[in-house]
């Protein structure tokens, strides 16, 4: 049976075994082949585990949006998560073996590039075997139940199950999410390394501490820690992120490059569906075509004068959005600074309107705005975990946790001091100033008019003791007692305003200070994922964006607010000094002053609406921050750095441990500069050989567990327990001379004996002809069709990277069609290369050091090998990537399966970089954080250089790091690289 299935799967691809696509149609065709055996099982768990999702995997690499192992991991865990708690929301224990059991039987996809869903089906598969056999776990999922009059965190769980806009969240809805949440595997998307790393330590290895976290964030929309006396709180994050919306592509003005298929894009469609742009009932193909030519039309009316320009996937779907409204962004924009007051809430899903016929542009404005939000929201999570991202997020915001509000970004913007031109310290001082001139006016026209009655008082005293009769004298006292009520009077007013003029003295530090106290209960500053102002390279890390909150003074967090734009800012801080008014006026150190109060409050007010105060509002944010002062900010905001209501910042991980983990003091860390790669290593090796033996035991018995570190601009996690790492640590030997004579050496002597002849010259020219953009490639092909003779690598890299910079017809946008990073990343693949008739024999070498293959299964995949290989056109030329390739494709077809319990994958290149068919084992040694790199060390053999690159966990496939070379090569000193060597103190 198993025979003729693989033998009908062979007769319909119709490419060579040598043909890079032989892998792909196989795996397609073994997939179709084993969901109709799995139909006829009608087990659910085996289903959802099974299941490659191959067709929308294909669109999804084809699209180059999103990455498919994180849509197979958000979707597989939001399906098992559906299937283990009920609708009752109880756990399903007695489902945990047959899960655990099945998913340890297909643990490892065959299929190509699946590679990347290793880690995270390891990672499912220790988290469902911790939940079996932890009941401590098990009752800390089942303390989780829905939000309490919490709109937003209600759609989160919507938003992360894929619910149906109207259903009413229950407490099964909210435990599915969480535990589909804690399935997922965590990875970073946005500038947010500094939070993402001791995030995945809490996800991976303190899963009742993430539980505990959800549980308090649905319940109460806020996470609190208390150490040193002092309560730190942050609310649930109002963003879960951009996701791959933001993600950059370069296009041709007034024409599209067919190669960019955007528009296959699953998630995309599925948004254009949701606007009601697409009909639902169409076919897949006619969907497409649609999407198409949405996506075409915007593009090639692109509003800009360069001839190739950038966008990100929410710039189009912005500008997609606005033509279906039939808006401009000056209508939104005009629409979005109508004074409307402070708005309480976030925008909910709602079904959408098709059409924008008959309405005002504000009503199709309101329904844009909640369209764009929405149609963002499906397309994210198509890859994203709501939930998980929105923890993640929310941790971020303790990295500004700030006990004094004079260390706040607001503060700097207030103008608080007296000398703070235009600020409110100024208006204050003004009217207080004036308030003491005018008592000291009274006062000394009070003491004048005392002054002058004083004799008077005298006078009738000496006529009262010299009266010559009664008569006399009692007209004298009744004269006597007149003025010395009017000088009482005086003495009472003068010393009134006397008193008066001394509080009005004091006051302004007296406000000021309560003040202070005030802020913190209306304001808060928080991570904000979602800020558009933050912009970076792929691969260094943006500032983390912090935004402004008022609160209104309420605890209840769904009822805060965000500001947006300097409208909001002015009505919140408006709001924040009328709200404060009474409170101000019923303080004990304030009473008699109430009615001279209200006046001070109207005149604040009256000020921070004024364009004065909000334009240097801009320019005392710039002068803190050191940057530049705008002119006409309110014209220019576009232009302005640093604003009241939002900024960006280094974002610190050692304040986010600090008070996450409750530490009183900075997290102990390690760290310098260094001068190149091979210093870098070094300095990693010996950070961990400086930790105690309990530690080090620890790494050994779990290679997955982590130590936290940044470079000078990303947080990721550093990993002594892989292979190469711990062989390091492990060695007596001086670090510098292990890593040189162990690991360096050997990689250069390879490498320095790799030379390419003319015809696998051409087959690398071959690989990055796909590369080059459409436009170019013939240019590029017709540049290097006669190379001839023999060169070392590194002199062949060397000619391809000079003919490109020499040939303007290989220029684009003021760059060569290909970067030096391509052309290496390409090398380190493919090297080194082999004539096609050694294909068996290799592959029979790799197979023999395989586990779980039998004697059968091996004869028969050599047998059919021989038969297919070597044919009339097939590649004379083999590369080490081809040929993992084969032999993944053959094991499937061979096997009948498109998973197994073994990781052939990492096996395969394992035996290949031993044996030599492959280029040595890198050094790994982190995991980025990013959505598929790990960090290592190798030689380069493109440059044949010892470099520090970004790769798959197989070490098949990776990159240079070229846009870290500063911070490689000693060139600048600070910030450092450091690790945070003791792991006890980011654990609760």
């Amino acid at each position: 049976m198993k025979k003729d299935a693989f033998e009908q799967i062979l007769s319909e691809v119709d490419v060579l075994v040598e043909d890079p696509r032989f892998y792909p149609k196989v795996f397609d065709l073994l997939c179709k082949a084993r969901r109709k055996e799995y139909a006829k099982v009608g087990d659910n768990i085996q289903r959802v585990i099974v299941e490659e999702y191959e067709d929308l995997s294909r669109r999804l690499d084809e699209s180059l949006l999103q990455e498919s192992s994180s849509f197979r991991n958000v979707l597989k865990s939001r399906k098992l998560a559906n299937l283990l708690i009920d609708d009752e929301g109880k756990l399903q224990v007695a489902l945990l073996p047959r899960t655990i059991k099945v998913l340890q039987e297909h643990l490892y996809s065959l299929g190509p590039n699946r590679q990347f869903d290793a880690k995270r089906s390891e990672h499912m598969l220790n988290a469902l075997t911790l939940l079996q056999d932890n009941q401590q776990l098990q009752r800390r999922l089942m303390t989780v139940s829905k939000p309490h009059m919490h709109r937003y965190a209600e759609q989160i769980i919507r938003d992360t199950l894929s619910l149906p806009p109207k259903t009413v969240v229950v407490d099964a809805h909210a435990r599915r999410a969480a535990l589909s949440a804690w399935l997922c595997y965590l990875r970073q998307n946005v500038g947010s390394c500094f939070a993402t790393a001791p995030a995945i330590v809490v996800h991976d290895e303190q899963p009742e501490v993430f539980f505990k976290d959800v549980q308090e964030l649905l319940s109460t929309g806020r996470l609190k820690r208390t150490f040193g006396g002092i309560e730190y709180a942050v609310p649930l994050s109002y963003s879960w992120g951009s996701g791959d919306l933001r993600r950059v592509f370069l296009f041709q003005k007034g024409a599209y490059q067919e190669e960019q298929k955007i528009w296959l894009s699953p998630g995309l469609i599925e948004a254009f569906e949701f606007a009601g742009m697409i009909n639902s009932e169409l076919s897949q193909k006619e969907k497409e075509k649609i999407s198409k030519e949405l996506i075409i039309n915007t593009l090639v009316n692109w509003d800009t004068n360069q001839s190739w320009f950038f966008a990100s996937i929410e710039q189009i779907l912005r500008k997609i959005l606005l033509n279906h409204f039939e808006l401009t962004e000056e209508d939104v924009h005009e629409y979005e600074l109508r004074p409307s007051g402070m708005i309480h809430g976030g925008l909910l899903m709602q079904p959408p309107t098709t059409s924008a016929k008959g309405k005002s542009k504000g009503e199709k404005c309101s329904q844009f705005l909640q369209q764009f939000e929405e149609t963002k929201n499906i397309f994210k999570a198509i890859s994203d975990n709501a939930l998980l991202k929105s923890w993640e997020f929310t941790l971020a915001s303790f990295a500004e946790t700030k006990a004094q509000f004079t260390r706040w970004n607001l503060y700097s913007s207030l103008g608080l001091r007296p000398e703070d031109k235009g600020g409110i310290g100024p208006c204050l001082y003004t009217i207080l100033k004036r308030k003491l001139d005018e008592c000291n006016e009274n006062v000394q026209k009070y003491n004048e008019e005392y002054e002058a009655v004083y004799p008077q008082l005298l006078y009738y005293q000496r006529r009262i003791r010299n009266a010559t009769s009664e008569k006399d004298a009692q007209w004298i006292r009744a004269e006597y007692q007149a003025k010395a009520n009017e000088f009482r009077s005086l003495e009472e007013l003068r010393d009134k305003f006397h008193n008066k003029a001394r509080r009005y003295a004091n006051l302004y530090d007296g406000l000021i200070d309560l003040y202070y106290r005030l802020f913190p209960n209306y304001f808060q500053e928080i991570y904000d994922a979602d800020i558009h102002e933050v912009t970076a390279g792929p691969y260094d890390d943006s500032p983390a964006g912090f935004r402004l909150l008022y609160k209104y003074g309420r605890s209840n967090t769904s009822q805060w607010t965000q500001i947006n734009n300097h409208m909001e800012f002015i009505d919140a801080l408006a709001s924040f000094f009328i709200a404060t008014e009474t409170e101000l006026t019923n303080a004990p150190e304030m009473k008699g002053l109430e009615e001279d109060l209200t006046e001070i409050f109207t005149a604040i007010v009256t000020h921070v609406r004024s364009t004065e105060f909000i334009e240097t509002a801009f320019h005392r944010m710039a002068a803190t921050h050191h940057s530049p002062i705008i002119k006409d900010p309110l014209e220019n905001l576009g232009k302005v750095e640093k604003k009241p209501w939002v900024y960006t910042s280094g974002g610190a991980m050692s304040t986010l441990v600090s008070c996450y983990f409750r530490l009183e003091t900075k997290p102990k860390e390690v760290s310098r500069w260094v001068e190149n790669p091979m210093e870098l290593l070094v300095f990693l090796i010996d950070s961990v050989k400086e930790v105690s033996d309990k530690i080090l035991d620890e790494f050994e018995a779990d290679p997955e567990k982590s130590l936290l570190i940044h470079s000078p601009t990303h947080a990721f996690l550093l990993k002594p327990g892989y292979p190469q790492f711990k062989e390091a640590w492990k060695s007596k030997e001086y670090t510098y001379t292990w890593v040189r004579d162990h690991f360096v050496r050997p990689m250069e002597e390879f490498c320095s004996k790799i030379f390419l002849d003319a015809e696998r010259m051409q087959f690398v020219i071959e690989n990055l002809y796909h590369l080059v953009p459409h436009n170019f490639q013939h240019y590029f092909k017709q540049s290097f069709a006669n190379i001839g003779g023999s060169m070392q690598i590194t002199d062949f890299r060397q000619h391809i990277l000079d003919t490109i910079e020499l040939s303007k017809g290989l220029q684009y946008a003021g760059r060569g069609v290909l970067t030096s990073e391509q052309i290496d990343s390409v090398l380190y693949s493919l090297l080194p290369l082999f004539p096609s008739y050694k294909l068996k024999e290799r592959v029979k070498t790799i197979l023999s050091q395989l586990p779980g293959i039998s004697k059968d299964d091996r004869k028969t995949l050599i047998t059919i090998l021989e038969e297919i290989s070597g044919r009339i056109g097939s590649e004379k030329t083999i590369s080490a990537k081809g040929l993992q390739n084969i032999t993944k494709a053959m094991l499937a077809l061979v096997t009948f399966s498109t998973s197994t319990q073994h990781d052939y994958p990492l096996l395969i290149s394992q035996i290949a970089q031993k044996e030599g068919f492959a280029l040595p084992t890198p050094f790994i040694c982190a995991d980025s954080n990013w959505v598929k790199d790990h960090f290592a060390f190798l030689v380069n053999p493109g440059s044949g250089r010892f470099e520090f690159w970004r790769m798959d966990y197989t070490g098949s496939y990776g990159a240079p790091l070229t846009d870290w070379e500063e911070w490689l090569n000693g060139s600048r000193k600070t910030p450092t690289w450091g690790v945070y060597n003791n792991p006890y103190e980011y654990s609760l």
